[in-house]
């Protein structure tokens, strides 16, 4: 017998489809109807005293004045709770519509999907029943409802905007992707998301939200007194938030009642305390209006709760009243500034920045402080450079006389990095760096023109002798690299005769046609002899890369056009290029020895130095040479060995710890030797394999 439905429950839950949308604003509708997961793990109401600078931008979401909304910020101020989990059920609750939700890749929308929205609907009283019962309506990238509405959890692509009306669409993480800058050519995220909202007109709404990501562009920028509101110049969510009206939040101080913005700027801290925690300990407010800098962390919350959003042209008084005249534009835009932010005290605002000033000067790396002050400041980074140009001059003046192709004392392990030259003038370009837990020595540099490939072997000039060396024609030619660097020692400079190998060597594989094939034909012979640890076969990234060094395995062998012979057996190491020379640069700018300084031998001509200053940051933050016939290979292969530092961990300080026996001194260092005692040293016999098994099955 059939199952028959239910007449009444049919007839309820289309009867819902003829309700009008719910008169409420966004805000109510979210604390009275989304759950939430608190810190305890259980799930709660959604309250606004917890973050009530969220309620404007919230209300906002329903508003028909505007075709898009904005939202700059730190990380942990609850603003992709708000803008995202919030709205979601608003529009399935109040007024159900299509709505898109883009993350920042295809893992990360599915990973949202399982572990925010779904539960939230489902531990939500008021959403859960308005959920489709059919299975395959409720998957992690799409959700039907009951009304018909649908909701789709998705990543930036073309095939995702294109040819679909969705009437809300909502980009989370904005600037944690280059790819929402020109999704495949077809332009940036956000003017995808307008298009796709146009056709519901002033009911569309677009939205992106995101922390700071991206570089200010003009190294010379100063704020304009007449904008103050306006954001640094830069892509991603800093732009968009231009194009708006751009609100900053006021608070009130506690002592004369003006309103002031919460920023970073207002922060005030013990400047001669060297114990950074305590120093952080002794952060206070400082109001411009009555010179009051003692407004502690414990009158934060209550400021917060009287601050209001001012737009651009616009002022407030004591009364929190604003007045003035907005921008006209289609877009309502928001930045706050960390200090606000609800689950970050300013004890901890400034102990992450004061970490990321020390590692700066500690490493010359500028990544942690980037990170802070995008993230926990919610401010747009601008590059530290030196005030003085690094000149081939200033850098020739700090070369020491040293043994020429001797290794310093001080020195832990060399790393040797090689670029692939193409053309008539084909070589290896070899510099070897010395390595200790933070200073940098350059022991030798030269170049392997010659090839073992007898031409004349009459011949004594080994110009005549032999044939030009050959990378991208001869796979033998690459042996080369290991009769010249694997199997050399360099003597240690303390006269004890004892010689150091080479730890590691760092290759360009690219170049002309044939290079690639046979940079992995030299590595699959290294591994056969036990040696391929002993290679790093790199390849510049993008500037968006996120990590300083990400090995991949190419396989192409399904690429008909492609020439090389990767098999996905050979890893590839990707370079944030960009990120590295910003390290190298620093380090550089470093003009007494200490953490971070590079040694430079008085051996080395000017040519050297020309090769170091060779490159210079562009307006876009882009490390490029203003002369492109100008040799910069000293400065590449300095910074190979700065990726060599990432890949062998020892930029972290738990690897000095306790290191290992490569980076130990030099009397227990396991790459240093006795040249007498290593030739005399037997040759290990080879271990003879056990014989093979054989499985017998019995049958029973």
């Amino acid at each position: 017998m059939s199952k028959l439905g239910d007449a009444q429950a049919i007839k309820r839950d289309v009867a819902s489809l003829l309700k009008p949308p719910v008169r409420i604003s966004v805000s109510e509708a979210v604390q009275e109807h989304v759950r939430v997961k608190l810190a305890s793990g259980n799930w709660g109401k959604w309250d606004i005293e917890t973050t009530p600078y969220m309620r404007e931008p919230l209300d906002m979401l329903s508003s028909r004045k505007y075709r898009g909304l904005i939202f700059v910020g730190p990380a942990r101020t609850g603003k992709s709770q708000a803008l995202v989990d919030g709205f979601i059920g608003y529009d399935v609750k109040c007024d159900p519509s299509d709505m898109l939700v883009v993350q920042i890749t295809k893992e990360k929308a599915a990973e949202f999907s399982k572990k925010r929205i779904g539960p939230m609907l489902d531990n939500s009283p008021d959403l859960q029943p308005l959920l489709s019962p059919r299975g395959h309506d409720n998957n992690l990238h799409d959700k039907v409802l009951k009304a018909g509405n649908y909701l789709k959890i998705a990543w930036p692509a073309k095939s995702i905007f294109a040819s679909s009306e969705w009437r809300r669409v909502v980009i989370t993480d904005y600037d944690r992707t280059a790819t929402l800058l020109d999704v495949e050519g077809e332009g940036s995220g956000f003017d995808l998301a307008l298009k796709r909202t146009q056709s519901f007109r002033s009911r569309g709404m677009a939205v992106a939200e995101s922390s700071p990501g991206y570089e200010i562009i003009d190294p010379d920028w100063f704020p304009n007194p007449s904008k103050p509101h306006e954001f640094p110049p830069t892509v991603g969510i800093g732009a968009l938030y231009n194009l708006g009206d751009r609100r900053v939040l006021y608070w009130p101080c506690p002592s004369c009642g003006e309103f002031f913005p919460a920023n970073w700027e207002y922060l005030r801290w013990d400047q001669n305390e060297p114990d950074i925690r305590k120093a952080s300990r002794s952060v206070t407010c400082y109001c411009p209006h009555c010179s009051d800098s003692e407004i502690r962390q414990t009158e934060k919350h209550s400021m917060m709760m009287q601050a209001r959003w001012v737009p651009e042209n616009c002022s407030i008084n004591a009364a929190g009243e604003i007045s003035g005249e907005p921008i006209d534009t289609d877009f309502i835009s928001y930045w706050m500034q960390g200090p606000a932010a609800s689950f970050q005290s300013w004890e901890q605002l400034v102990y992450n920045y004061l970490q990321a000033v020390k590692d700066f000067e500690a490493t010359g790396s500028q990544e942690k402080l980037k990170a802070t002050i995008n993230t926990d400041q919610g401010r747009a980074y601008s590059y530290q450079k030196s005030d003085r140009k690094r000149s081939s001059e200033r850098l020739a003046e700090r070369a020491k006389s040293t043994t020429k192709r001797h290794v310093p004392e001080g020195v832990l392990f060399l790393v040797a990095c090689v670029d692939v030259q193409a053309g008539k003038d084909r070589r290896f370009v070899v510099q070897v760096h010395g390595n200790s837990q933070h200073e940098r020595w350059v022991i030798d540099r030269y170049n392997i023109r010659q090839s073992a490939r007898v031409k004349d072997e009459n011949a004594e000039d080994p110009a005549e002798r032999y044939h030009q060396i050959d990378p991208a024609g001869y796979p033998e030619d690459w042996q080369q690299l290991s009769k010249l660097i694997l199997d050399r020692g360099y003597p240690l400079e303390d006269g004890s005769g004892r010689e150091m190998h080479v730890h590691l060597m760092v290759c360009d594989h690219g170049g002309e046609d044939g290079v690639a094939d046979n940079a992995y034909s030299y590595y699959r012979q290294l591994r056969s002899e036990s040696r391929h640890h002993k290679l790093m076969l790199v390849k510049g990234g993008s500037k968006a890369q996120a990590e300083m060094v990400k090995i991949s395995y190419p396989d192409n062998t399904k690429r008909a056009d492609r020439k090389a012979a990767a098999k996905g057996d050979v890893p590839l190491h990707i370079l944030a290029t960009n990120k590295l020379k910003d390290n190298v640069s620093s380090k550089l700018e470093r003009e007494t020895e200490g953490a971070g300084y590079i040694h430079f031998p008085d051996w080395l001509g000017n040519w050297f130095y020309e090769e170091l200053t060779a490159e210079s940051r562009d307006s876009q933050g882009c490390w490029e040479r203003s002369n492109k016939k100008r040799p910069n290979e000293a400065w590449d292969l300095l910074c190979y060995n700065e990726a060599a530092q990432y890949q062998l961990q020892t930029h972290k300080p738990k690897f000095w710890q306790s290191p290992p026996r490569w980076a130990q001194p030099w009397q227990n260092n396991i790459n240093v030797y006795h040249p007498e005692e290593h030739n005399k040293a037997p040759a290990a016999k080879a271990v003879q394999a056990a014989p093979r098994q054989r499985r017998v099955r019995f049958r029973s």
